[in-house]
Formats: C-alpha cells, sequence, structure tokens
C-alpha cells in the first residue's frame, strides 16, 4: 500500500468524534509531538447525537436517558409477569465514575476559556443545572433514593418545591410536584465542542486525515508501527483508539483481543427554534429537555441495543414528544426540525475503556464513554496525554482499563 504521508508520527488517533478530539488537542497543548487524526464520519456519530449535557451527577445516577431505559425495562417486566410496575430505584455507577465525571466537569469553564482566547472557538458553554422533575410519589420516592446513595454530594443538589419550580420553571407542567436540582449539571453545544477541540488541534499541528478510514494496523512483533488507510499508510510509534462505536473493531486489528463495545442507539427529536422556554435542562421518566443557545429544543432519548441501525421509529419518537409535552404544554404547539438516531459506544459495565492493552505496545484504548462522551472528553484528553507522556494521573485509571474484564472472567469461572 503507498504511504499517505512522508512523515512518520508519533501519535495516529483513530476517531475524530468528542473523544478523539479532544485527545487530539491535550496532546498538541505543547507543540512538540507529530500527531495525525484520522476519521470517517459513519451514520450514527455519538457526537452529533448528544444533547450536550455536561450531567456529572445526573448521568452518574441514571437520570438522563438512564432513568427512561429502566423504566422501559420495569414496564416491560411488569407486562410480561402481569404484575403491577415496580417502584423505580436509581441506577447508580460507582465511585470512580463520579469522581471521573465531577473532575472533567470542573474543567470546562477554564477550557471555554481558554480555547476562545487562545484558539477563538466557542463551544457555548452554559451554566444551566439540571432539574429532575417529580408528578408524583414515586417520582419523589426515587428522588430521596438517590440523594440517600450520594450524601458527599448534598451541595450540589437543591430541592424545589412546586411553588419554587413554577417561579424558576414557569413553563413546567403545573401539577409537577416539585423537582431536585443538580446545581453543578450545565450544558455545552455538542456539534461546537467537537469542532473546537479539532479546530483548536489543528492549529496547534495535528494533521488531519478526514473522510479517511483505517482498514489494517501494522505491527512489528508485539509493537504498533502504522495504520493501513483507504487512502494509504501512516506511520507511528503510538495508535489511541477513539473509534467510539466501532472500538472493538479496530482493537480486533490492533491487538487480536475485541475489546466489549457495542453500539446503543438513542433516538433524539429537534425542534425548531423557540423563544426561551426553560432556565434549565430538565429530566423526566420519559425523557430529558434541553434548550439550546440558538432557541432550539433537543428531546431525547432512547436506549436501545439493535447493533448499528440508525433508524428513526415512530412509536420510540412519539413516546419521546408524548412526554416532553407532558413536562411542558407549551411544546404542543411545536414544529419538529429534524429526527435522528445515534450510536452510543456501551460497555457491559457502562465505564470506559482508557490506557494501556496487555501484550501489545503502541496502544492506548479512548473508548467505550457510553452516554457521557461529551462530559467526559476533556478528563479524558488529558488523561491520555499525561499517560502518554509518563505524568502523574489525576485519578487513577485502573477502574477503567481493559484488563477489568479479564479479572471479571477469573471470578465468573
Amino acid at each position: 500500500m503507498p504511504t499517505l504521508s512522508n512523515k512518520k508520527y508519533d501519535i495516529i488517533i483513530a476517531g475524530g468524534g468528542v473523544i478523539g478530539a479532544a485527545c487530539a488537542y491535550f496532546l498538541s497543548k505543547d507543540k512538540d509531538l507529530n500527531i495525525a487524526l484520522v476519521d470517517l464520519k459513519k451514520p450514527g456519530n455519538a457526537s452529533r447525537a448528544s444533547a450536550g449535557g455536561l450531567w456529572a451527577i445526573g448521568e452518574s445516577v441514571g437520570l438522563g436517558c438512564g432513568v427512561i431505559f429502566f423504566k422501559r425495562m420495569s414496564m416491560q417486566r411488569a407486562e410480561a409477569e402481569g404484575a403491577d410496575l415496580p417502584p423505580l430505584r436509581p441506577h447508580v455507577l460507582p465511585d470512580c465514575f463520579f469522581e471521573f465525571a465531577l473532575k472533567s466537569n470542573k474543567m470546562y469553564p477554564a477550557l471555554w476559556q481558554e480555547l476562545k482566547d487562545k484558539h477563538d472557538v466557542d463551544f457555548k458553554f452554559e451554566k444551566t443545572g439540571l432539574k429532575y422533575i417529580m408528578y408524583d410519589k414515586y417520582d419523589k420516592l426515587y428522588a430521596d433514593s438517590i440523594v440517600e446513595q450520594i450524601p458527599g454530594l448534598s451541595d450540589e443538589i437543591n430541592w424545589l418545591s412546586a411553588e419554587e419550580l413554577a417561579k424558576d420553571e414557569p413553563h413546567i407542567n403545573a401539577d409537577a410536584i416539585g423537582a431536585l436540582e443538580f446545581k453543578c449539571d450545565h450544558q455545552v453545544n455538542p456539534y461546537r465542542l467537537n469542532e473546537a477541540y479539532m479546530e483548536a488541534a489543528r492549529q496547534n499541528g495535528v494533521e488531519l486525515f478526514l473522510q479517511t478510514e483505517v482498514t489494517d494496523v501494522e505491527k512489528h512483533g508485539n509493537r504498533i508501527t502504522g495504520v493501513n488507510t483507504t487512502k494509504g499508510m501512516l506511520a507511528c510509534d503510538m495508535l489511541i483508539n477513539a473509534a467510539g462505536s466501532w472500538a472493538a473493531q479496530l482493537s480486533k486489528m490492533a491487538t487480536g483481543i475485541e475489546i466489549p463495545v457495542y453500539p446503543v442507539k438513542g433516538q433524539i427529536i429537534l425542534s425548531e427554534k423557540l423563544p426561551k422556554i426553560l432556565k434549565g435542562c430538565v429530566s423526566t421518566t420519559d425523557c430529558y429537555i434541553a434548550q439550546k443557545d440558538n432557541g432550539e429544543v433537543l428531546i431525547g432519548s432512547t436506549t436501545e441495543e439493535k447493533g448499528f441501525d440508525t433508524t428513526n421509529t415512530l412509536p420510540e419518537l412519539k413516546e419521546l414528544a408524548t412526554g416532553a409535552m407532558r413536562c411542558l404544554p407549551i411544546l404542543n404547539d411545536m414544529n419538529i426540525k429534524r429526527c435522528w438516531a445515534g450510536l452510543r459506544p456501551g460497555t457491559p459495565d457502562e465505564l470506559p475503556i482508557l490506557g494501556e492493552m496487555e501484550g501489545v505496545e503502541g496502544y492506548l484504548n479512548a473508548c467505550g464513554h457510553f452516554r457521557t462522551g461529551i462530559l467526559t472528553s476533556a478528563i479524558t484528553g488529558k488523561l491520555i496525554n499525561d499517560l502518554y507522556r509518563g505524568l502523574p494521573l489525576d485519578l487513577d485509571i485502573t477502574p477503567f482499563k481493559h484488563a477489568r474484564f479479564n479479572e471479571q472472567h477469573k471470578k465468573q469461572a
């Protein structure tokens, strides 16, 4: 295969979604490395299907599409068993993920300023908070259970009565009995964040090979030496797997091991531009809703394990729209601008896969971020940079390494 570039790169990043772009930016800040990013936009790219929520606590306790998924599972189980719907319990992720998510979340105000000042790119960071809207005693029990499981985060939690909620968010359904607010959970424009990382990396000297797909990985013994692409071969000393829902295929080529990353479909509705109807982001057991800086209202999201299918389906879209109109009756008069589906890179334990792989040199994982790629892109980019350079890490990445799956298999054997 002909060589695409005469240059040998220190690092090749496979994947130009928000994780790959973040890695490119953080690794290029010192401008001392030759870095290439290879990316082919495929249907279902998760970064372009995100709500852009920086919901560090909300996602860690299963709000957003998490609570919608578990409500659906509970309803299906109850229907199959002919029983009443059991009370929902929050799906809370382990402490290591809280640390991971909260550290990343705290990086965004300074990162936003840095990218604006140094690179003239703006990803529209907005301090909005996230409110879980409660309609009845079951929603209140769910909220109580969340608070019980995160006692160390009481300073970031605010209970709103029905009267306080009506004053803060006057368009919310008047039947709501209150809300649980996470004060540190904000939002960005996901498209602009991805583009900001990419443009800043380009300005720092990263070479972008767009509309280009990695087709194979070159190795000498157990060391990565380059990648073959649809346009030619690129030589490197280090390959970073940031291929999103397609990360398993790349790891198989690079290491012989297919890491457990798989696509999880999420369908989303976007409204036309509307006047300001929401002060912050909101979540219910039916949907989550975020009004973006341009006035468009984003409604999401389903959680479906249907392979690489990216079609929209009427029953699921209708369910999301009905939930949104229940929460915000003013949306009864909205026009839908478009609908789409994205493929989140899921893992069995819902934690990302970071760091080296056993048995191969010159390879790092930066994948499997499931619902939280936008939120955790900042800390992921910094961790990958520090790991590559042998610097002290901001947190222990042992719980996120691929080796954890080997340990789980040993325990099960």
